[in-house]
């Protein structure tokens, strides 16, 4: 199988319930025996923990609530204080790890299919920079917010040949996620619509209103015009 550098990096993209990691493992499975091809993950992977915290018997509803108050309070007028922002800027680290290998599998002539992809143009959304304020008041808070600023303006000016948005509504979301926060998943859902990728051309599929094997036709569609290009 000869491999080409110029190869595609194609995003899959949407709120949790959308469907994202089926449609990627069915592109994948497309796409094998036609092209070197490799799944990326570029998601922070920490929401699994946070539930599975919140699945411990007697303590881990409270603990997990207490995590997300703190998490809530980094996000205030003030800013986080340093300890919060350094555990933040290192979870956001682990990202751009997993972008800095996905850069390499491209140069490696593979096709690239994300399941996520970072973004900046909405602070604090969906795959965005966690350390939301602006200028907060803490100087370590502060440089670490520039840092990670500067960390997602590098990964997005890499952008993709395609996205594909997978849009969900909240109570399809929810059904297929029962045990992930509401007020997260409206704040996700909101945010996913509002993404621009720096220009990369989107395609938006609707999970919720088109049958599984639709979405999929229409998504492998799209691929196959760009990889005609």
């Amino acid at each position: 199988m000869k491999r080409n550098v110029n190869l595609p990096v194609i995003a899959i993209i949407g709120a949790d319930g959308s469907g994202k990691s089926t449609v990627c493992s069915e592109l994948v499975s497309w796409l094998e025996g036609q092209y070197p091809v490799c799944l990326c993950h570029l998601g922070r992977q920490t929401g699994n923990i946070g539930r599975m915290i919140a699945k411990l018997p007697f303590f881990g509803k409270k603990l997990d609530h207490k995590i997300a108050g703190k998490a809530n309070k980094a996000r205030s007028d003030k800013g986080p204080k340093a300890g919060v922002a350094c555990i933040m800027f290192l979870l956001s680290l682990k990202r751009v790890y997993r972008f800095y290998k996905m850069l390499q599998l491209k140069k490696r002539g593979f096709l690239i299919i994300t399941d996520r992809y970072p973004q900046i143009s909405v602070i604090g959304g969906l795959d965005g920079p966690d350390l939301s304020i602006d200028h907060p008041e803490n100087i370590i808070s502060r440089w670490l917010t520039r840092w990670e600023r500067h960390l997602y303006r590098w990964m997005t000016n890499h952008k993709p040949d395609l996205v594909i948005r997978l849009n969900v509504d909240l109570d399809t979301a929810m059904k297929r996620k029962p045990d992930h926060r509401l007020s997260s998943m409206v704040k996700k859902i909101d945010s996913i619509k509002k993404i621009t990728f720096n220009g990369a051309p989107i395609i938006d599929l609707y999970s919720h209103k088109q049958p599984l094997e639709e979405v999929i036709q229409e998504a492998k569609k799209a691929i196959q015009n760009i990889l005609v290009k």
